[in-house]
């Protein structure tokens, strides 16, 4: 039986933290499967079970109906039932991209370009819902970050400092943080704001417990 090309989708979470990515059964089941053969076969990764695949995990619980379930709409039971599951931005806008350049390494077939770039396509039109103007800003920043073997290792203090900040904060902060992610960062020479997130503020949360980002 041929497979039906997948079909993701989204909704906000509150205060800028990231989407509740919705799916039907076999959408994430094949998201599921990718994620672990790129985490299998990455040279950008050397961990086994590390962050990477934790979108694996959260995909898997929520087809196995362990987080949210989303009944079609009355009148429209055609759509049929979908999954969600929560993910905070930094985490997402960080695994996709490793998922994304990981395969520019690897043999790979149309079913893996397929769930990816229907992943990508949900997260550029929530960032452009979810942040207005700075919407395309933060995907430009996004879509340059070039992941390398440490980036699941700045993301420890990069996502407790955005948890940490409020909505207005993050709407006005993001964009700087997934810059801090690139080669360039500290670099004195790279034009800072008052918005910009500095080396000095990261360093504070290395190591430290993520606060409850209120989504």
């Amino acid at each position: 039986m041929p497979r039906e090309p997948p079909v993701l989708d989204y909704q906000l979470l509150k205060n800028h933290a990231g989407i509740l990515l919705v799916g039907d059964y076999h959408s994430l089941a094949e998201l599921h499967e990718v994620v672990h053969d790129v985490n299998d076969r990455s040279p950008l990764l050397r961990q086994d079970d590390g962050p990477f695949l934790g979108l694996a995990y959260d995909v898997r619980k929520a087809y196995e109906q362990q987080r949210e379930i989303l009944l079609p709409p009355e009148g429209f039971e055609e759509i049929g039932v979908r999954y969600g599951v929560e993910i905070l931005w930094p985490v997402l806008l960080v695994q996709h991209r490793m998922l994304r350049v990981s395969l520019g390494y690897l043999d790979h077939s149309k079913r893996h370009q397929a769930i990816t770039y229907a992943l990508e396509a949900v997260i550029e039109d929530a960032l452009r819902e979810d942040f207005g103007t700075q919407g395309q800003a933060i995907i430009d920043r996004w879509l340059r970050l070039d992941p390398d073997i440490d980036v699941f290792e700045k993301l420890d203090s990069r996502g407790a400092m955005f948890c940490s900040w409020s909505k207005t904060q993050r709407n006005k902060r993001f964009a700087s943080l997934l810059s801090s992610f690139g080669l360039m960062f500290g670099i004195e020479s790279v034009q800072q704001t008052a918005e910009s997130v500095s080396s000095r503020e990261l360093q504070r949360w290395e190591g430290v417990e993520w606060p409850d980002p209120n989504w």
